[in-house]
């Protein structure tokens, strides 16, 4: 793939071969990093059944998260039949090769120039039985700010929308990041909590999408705080 602009400066231009040079090295290193520290940690699923329920029977549905929660869950689900949206920079690329290895289906583009033919392709892979998963505040937030990708596919499929997150004790939270990023600790205890699956009426006017962003906000906000509290009493 050529990364190269025109009218792009020489050190600009050698700055980009070599970052997409390492780019492997760096995918590899996620890959190893999120598998290592996940293989040393004592995880539990709760809620779970629901989301059970509807693998087991092949029935589609869509799953939200908040950003920053992502590590724990790509090893915990790695083996359910996941299909993801991530934009088309530079960090999107290396999470795209690192979900890859890990078996997933990603579909990359710009949130701006072509959300609409992502989530297309987003709704199609869903439709042929793979689970949609949306970091609903990505990719650069506000935080906590339920986007209307996730809400719009579950109207527009007819499907359940489940809230989910993780958390772990003890963790390592970024809080200089726009998302609070959460690094598990090797050899913590994590949780993958999920919360009921809300089936959406299928109005899709920019009125009912956002009233029903809003409510789907303060569930995923209740679910992430009580994640936080249940992980830190588990084992004690």
């Amino acid at each position: 793939m050529n990364h190269d602009r025109p009218g792009i400066s020489p050190f600009r231009m050698w700055r980009k071969r070599l970052a997409y040079g390492i780019l492997p090295a760096l995918t590899l290193l996620n890959y190893l990093l999120i598998k290592g520290v996940s293989l040393t940690m004592r995880t539990r699923f709760s809620g779970e059944a629901p989301v059970r329920e509807m693998l087991e029977s092949n029935r589609p549905f869509v799953m939200a998260f908040f950003h920053g929660r992502q590590f724990l869950m790509v090893h915990q689900i790695r083996k359910w039949p996941n299909t993801v949206m991530l934009n088309i920079r530079y960090l999107g690329e290396i999470m795209a090769k690192t979900l890859r290895m890990f078996g997933y289906v990603v579909v990359r583009g710009s949130s701006k120039r072509s959300a609409n033919r992502v989530l297309a392709e987003l709704i199609r892979n869903v439709r042929g039985g793979r689970i949609a998963i949306f970091a609903v505040d990505g990719p650069r937030g506000p935080y906590r700010e339920f986007k209307p990708g996730a809400v719009f596919a579950a109207k527009k499929l007819g499907v359940p929308l489940v809230p989910v997150t993780t958390a772990a004790w003890p963790g390592l939270t970024l809080t200089k990041l726009w998302d609070r990023f959460l690094i598990p600790l090797p050899f913590s205890r994590g949780l993958v909590l999920f919360g009921e699956p809300v089936l959406l009426d299928g109005d899709l006017s920019k009125e009912s999408i956002d009233k029903d962003c809003k409510r789907m906000g303060r569930i995923l906000v209740e679910l992430e705080e009580e994640a936080d509290v249940l992980v830190s009493r588990i084992n004690r």
